[in-house]
């Protein structure tokens, strides 16, 4: 029941937002620590830098490791995808996974 109200919370945000994105990119920063991360930015292949916040309910990568994960990617500079929707110039991260 919870799962489908964050879900439902999720959908009505980015209703509320504009369309949904979705860009490639290596991590060079994170905030937060193991038990959970309150904001990360990426450099995209063209140099662009991207500061995101999670999404309610976003704890997770796409793949079901913890949201932390991101914290390796950092280190190992493997790419990440995310999926997102621009709010007021903030950047809300909705899907984050493993780049292709």
């Amino acid at each position: 029941m919870r799962r489908s109200l964050v879900a439902l919370l999720l959908v009505a945000a980015a209703a509320c937002a504009g369309p949904e994105n979705r860009v490639d990119g290596v991590v060079v920063d994170v905030d937060g620590d193991l038990a959970g991360v309150s904001a990360f930015e990426i450099v995209t292949a063209d140099g662009s830098r991207l500061r995101f916040v999670p999404g309610e309910g976003v704890d997770a990568f796409a793949g079901g490791a913890p949201l932390s994960h991101l914290s390796e990617h950092l280190q190992t500079g493997s790419p990440v995808r995310v999926t997102y929707v621009e709010e007021d110039g903030v950047l809300i991260a909705l899907v984050v996974t493993d780049a292709p």
